[in-house]
């Protein structure tokens, strides 16, 4: 291989471990941050959704528009 060659494979290979390593970090920081969505948080079923009264009125007045 000529140096140019070699000099390219070099820099591939290092842009490779460099995004690895930024792809592990970022991983990492939103596995920290976002907690175990098992977890309950402050919106449970009962205020996260609409009742289905609620929903058919809605899509009644939908489409009358």
């Amino acid at each position: 291989m000529s140096k140019s060659a070699n000099v390219q494979q070099e820099q591939n290979q290092n842009a490779k471990e460099a995004a690895e390593i930024q792809n592990k970090a970022i991983r990492e920081f939103v596995e920290d941050k976002a907690g175990d969505s098992r977890t309950k948080g402050p919106v449970d079923e009962s205020t996260a959704r609409l009742p289905d009264d609620q929903n058919r009125l809605i899509t009644q007045h939908n489409l009358r528009k």
